[in-house]
């Protein structure tokens, strides 16, 4: 293949695109639970063994704030995030409040699986290093999905325990 056939000029614009397309996952479970589930932030430490703690520090309408607690690249994080839910558009904004470490804003999308069955749920973020770790960008990339993973794993286990698919 010639180079003026590939989509993309070189592996750096692809992975670009990529990223800007966010994470996306598939829950085998009706978009209603999956919903019910990411209003309930402050639970995940339950079903989560990365989320060491999700404290719920406040509640005011459709947005919440959460303490965690988050294991990743080797070290605790601890940092406090608002989130705030729109249930019209199934989607819930994310930012962080307070972080030593980074600051995140972002979005969970939940959207209905194309073939009608489960649920997607696409997670696009924008992380700033505040801490200048020095970790290769393509290790913080890979921890951030795999957060994603063990964040939906969660999900799962915490859908599981309110009784699963209706």
């Amino acid at each position: 293949m010639t180079d003026d056939k590939r989509p993309y000029p070189d592996l750096h614009a692809h992975l670009d695109a990529l990223e800007a397309q966010g994470l996306l996952l598939k829950i085998d479970e009706p978009i209603d639970k999956v919903w019910a589930a990411f209003q309930r932030p402050e639970e995940i430490e339950k079903y989560s063994e990365q989320y060491q703690q999700s404290k719920l520090v406040k509640t005011d309408g459709n947005t919440k704030v959460v303490d965690y607690r988050v294991s990743a690249l080797g070290q605790v994080n601890a940092f406090t995030m608002e989130l705030k839910s729109d249930e019209a558009a199934k989607k819930i904004d994310l930012k962080t409040i307070e972080s030593s470490l980074v600051d995140i804003t972002g979005s969970y999308e939940i959207k209905p699986a194309p073939d009608g069955k489960g649920t997607l749920v696409i997670y696009k973020a924008q992380q700033k290093d505040k801490a200048n770790i020095p970790v290769p960008v393509s290790v913080q990339k890979t921890a951030i999905k795999d957060s994603f993973d063990n964040l939906i794993a969660g999900m799962k286990k915490g859908i599981a325990a309110e009784g699963g698919k209706s």
